[in-house]
């Protein structure tokens, strides 16, 4: 008998915005951002098993730790399935770099056993919910706006299309780090993320609205980003930001040569690149 390995596109994804309005009750950060899904990213392919098994794409994780079979397990649990499956990572996505990685790889494994398993709909976005607030995102990825912990969410119409270059120094932050860091005089009220938002309501993106409070932060962590920010703007970006909560930064860029050239730029300083460019909502399903 032959087994179907199903294969999802697990995308990466920057913040067009991201402000800080304050500390919440829960002990989580209330924010307004704008999640962009990009081409960028990682491959899942899962197989029917007699149990959840595979290997943690994050060399030294053991698979109890990785964000990806947490989410098999809890949805497993949460349907009741006795079912399994293998899980395969072909991981592109750098660790710990601002571009949530292990969140969309736990989507698209989620995204892929609803299929295999012929989980509810609402099983797996309860799952998600569970798992973090991008894990949500990840689920009908495109562009959208985020809310409370991020995890408020309100698809929004494509951005208008840019190229993208990634850049990032060896360093990592994980986002714990960063919000630790984060000051309150840094805060924000969240009206330049909001605007950009009607801006892309309307067909456009403005790069003077580009902000993301948590850039200070990560700049204090890893000074070298401050250094990968400077470079791509002196490279031609219209918009240079912290991607996340970094050490990633992303550069836009009207064409896909002048990201590439940039990008020669960039790698003469031995900072990991990549040239990607925003996702339509389509590229980012089960195939």
């Amino acid at each position: 008998m032959t087994t179907t390995t199903l294969v999802i596109h697990a995308p990466a994804k920057i913040n067009l915005g991201l402000e800080v309005r304050g500390r919440r009750d829960d002990g989580y950060h209330e924010i307004v951002t704008i999640f962009q899904a990009l081409e960028f990213g990682d491959t899942i392919r899962l197989t029917p098993a007699q149990k959840i098994e595979g290997e943690s794409a994050v060399p030294g994780l053991d698979p109890t730790g990785d964000l990806a079979f947490r989410a098999a397990r809890e949805l497993q649990a949460r349907t009741g399935t006795t079912r399994g499956v293998h899980i395969h990572i072909d991981k592109r996505i750098p660790v710990a770099a601002g571009l949530a990685g292990g969140s969309t790889d736990a989507a698209a494994v989620l995204l892929g056993l609803r299929r295999l398993w012929n989980a509810t709909a609402a099983a797996v976005a309860e799952t998600a919910r569970s798992l973090g607030a991008d894990v949500s995102f990840f689920l009908d990825p495109g562009t959208a706006l985020g809310l409370a912990r991020g995890d408020e969410l309100h698809a929004l119409p494509p951005a208008p299309p840019r190229w993208v270059l990634l850049a990032r120094p060896a360093a990592t932050i994980s986002a714990r780090d960063a919000y630790a860091e984060l000051r309150p005089a840094e805060w924000s009220g969240g009206d330049a993320t909001l605007e950009q938002v009607d801006a892309i309501r309307h067909g456009q993106l403005s790069p003077h609205l580009a902000t993301n409070d948590l850039q200070p932060a990560a700049i204090r962590l890893v000074p070298e980003v401050a250094d990968v920010l400077g470079a791509l703007r002196a490279a031609g970006a219209s918009q240079a930001l912290l991607a996340g909560s970094g050490p990633t930064c992303f550069g836009l860029f009207p064409s896909k040569s002048a990201a590439q050239s940039a990008q020669v730029q960039l790698r003469s300083h031995g900072w990991w690149t990549q040239v990607t460019r925003f996702a339509a909502p389509a590229d980012a399903t089960v195939g």
